[in-house]
């Protein structure tokens, strides 16, 4: 038991495929800080999932509470939850344009030396943290915030940290969880700040329109921390399945197909491993009794595997139909999927257009990525390591 509890926090992917092939698409299992879980890739649960009316989302994120704050979208549930996304929504309608999107990529990777090794995923997260900070707040942000935010994200790289209770003590400002919260405290204070003399049509304003005072810092941490941390991930991943025939269909433009590129890597391998529930009565999925309070979690990587052929790279199947939410979740399902998916799926096609149109980047001969957690998500082992040749 503890050592699947140990595989699940370093290895998710790995963690689903040995239980489904030991245990079939479904399984119970003990998670550190969840307790009993009920997990599940099978298209058949999931179905039910997506529609039970007594299987509630947010409650089960502790670690996001412990590290975010109580009060924002992601550890919402119940009638405040449709309100709040509703807010988030609308305030991501006034993100950064393709133009500056792709201006500030080019600025990262214009600073990489030719031919030196480097981490896609490292300067994807740069990019991308400057991109989000740009819609956030409305312009180009001095690197006083910037480093803030990498002080503070660099905190709780450590996984135990985030899903083990014990560990969560303040100890002073030397503790780990001390000089989280000291690190959060100050960039809440930086971005607001920032805010009050931000242009009025930027996210951070639009927020502040819609969202009650003391809630406005936590939910900007929480866009700007997942607004980022996920698109840097999913662009390692997108690098590190490449193709030519991707490569060539990218560089020409063919924006229609550098999506389906995208949704597919997104297929394969998701950056978010597995969705929570929790029950609010005694409920069954299917053969499954689930009692109340039990938490039930979609495993997105098998649920993902529902599709002909499933282990083929092939970005033409989401040319040619858009599957069943049981079948492609990587941006949640329901009532609860991810507001942000628009803006982030935009801002990986300008970024990786903007990329294979304007560098050479090669990856090492015989790389083959394997997946890690990284905080809440899972990346390419070595972040997707490379060269710009040109």
């Amino acid at each position: 038991m503890i050592w699947d509890a140990v595989s699940w926090l370093l290895h998710p992917y790995a963690y689903f495929q040995r239980q489904a092939r030991r245990r079939g698409l479904t399984w119970r299992a003990w998670l550190p800080g969840l307790g009993r879980v009920l997990m599940s890739g099978d298209p058949h649960i999931l179905e039910q999932v997506i529609h039970h009316p007594h299987l509630a989302g947010g409650i089960a994120h502790r670690a996001l509470r412990a590290t975010l704050g109580e009060d924002h979208l992601i550890v919402m549930s119940g009638p405040a939850h449709r309100p709040r996304s509703l807010a988030v929504r609308q305030s991501l309608t006034a993100f950064s344009s393709d133009q500056e999107m792709a201006r500030l990529t080019r600025q990262e990777f214009d600073q990489l030396p030719l031919g030196q090794p480097f981490s896609l995923h490292k300067v994807a997260h740069q990019a991308s943290l400057r991109i989000m900070l740009n819609g956030l707040l409305g312009a180009d942000q001095e690197s006083a915030i910037v480093k803030l935010a990498q002080q503070f994200q660099a905190s709780f790289s450590n996984p135990l940290l985030l899903f083990l209770p014990a560990l969560q003590q303040d100890w002073g400002p030397y503790s780990p969880w001390g000089r989280l919260l000291r690190r959060r405290r100050r960039l809440q204070e930086a971005l607001l700040q920032q805010l009050q003399h931000a242009p009025q049509d930027c996210i951070g304003a639009r927020l502040a329109q819609r969202v009650a005072a003391p809630s406005l810092p936590v939910e900007l941490m929480a866009l700007l921390m997942f607004g980022h941390e996920t698109t840097a991930a999913t662009f390692a991943w997108c690098f590190a399945l490449l193709q030519p025939e991707a490569v060539r269909r990218i560089r020409d433009g063919d924006t229609r197909y550098t999506l389906a590129f995208i949704e597919e890597s997104l297929r394969l391998c998701p950056a978010v491993g597995q969705l929570t529930r929790v029950a609010q009565q005694d409920l069954s999925l299917g053969p499954w009794q689930v009692p109340r309070g039990s938490v039930v979690m979609p495993a997105i990587p098998l649920a993902q595997q529902n599709f002909p052929d499933p282990q083929r790279f092939d970005p033409e199947r989401f040319l040619r139909t858009a599957p069943p939410a049981n079948h492609y979740c990587p941006f949640g399902f329901g009532e609860r999927i991810c507001p942000g998916k628009a803006m982030a799926l935009r801002q990986l096609v300008v970024m990786l257009e903007t990329v294979l149109q304007n560098y050479e980047i090669r990856l090492p001969l015989g790389y083959q990525p394997r997946p890690q957690r990284k905080l809440f998500l899972v990346v390419p082992q070595a972040g997707t390591p490379a060269l710009r040749l040109a």
